[in-house]
């Protein structure tokens, strides 16, 4: 178990990006009752999470246009392709 204010900060911080995350969504977007998916977690060990949870695939494409995909696309020459285990 952690210490109590180790869990608050963690929560406190965890809240804090899910906040931001879900105003963004909404900003491209997103209906409320589909950002509300969008909650802090804190593990028992005191690591934070935000959990995205499912979106419908419309929402899902409006958050991937919304993403500044340039800089992945045009490392995509030099990025490694997929592990041998992966290809079945």
């Amino acid at each position: 178990m952690i210490p109590m204010t180790q869990y608050k900060s963690a929560r406190a911080e965890a809240e804090h990006t899910a906040a931001l995350l879900r105003a963004a969504l909404q900003r491209v977007g997103l209906p409320e009752e589909e950002t509300a998916r969008v909650r802090a977690l804190v593990t028992g060990r005191g690591r934070a999470y935000v959990e995205v949870g499912a979106l419908p695939l419309g929402s899902a494409v409006k958050l991937l246009n919304a993403l500044p995909l340039a800089l992945v696309m045009d490392r995509a020459d030099d990025a490694p392709g997929l592990p041998a285990e992966a290809s079945g």
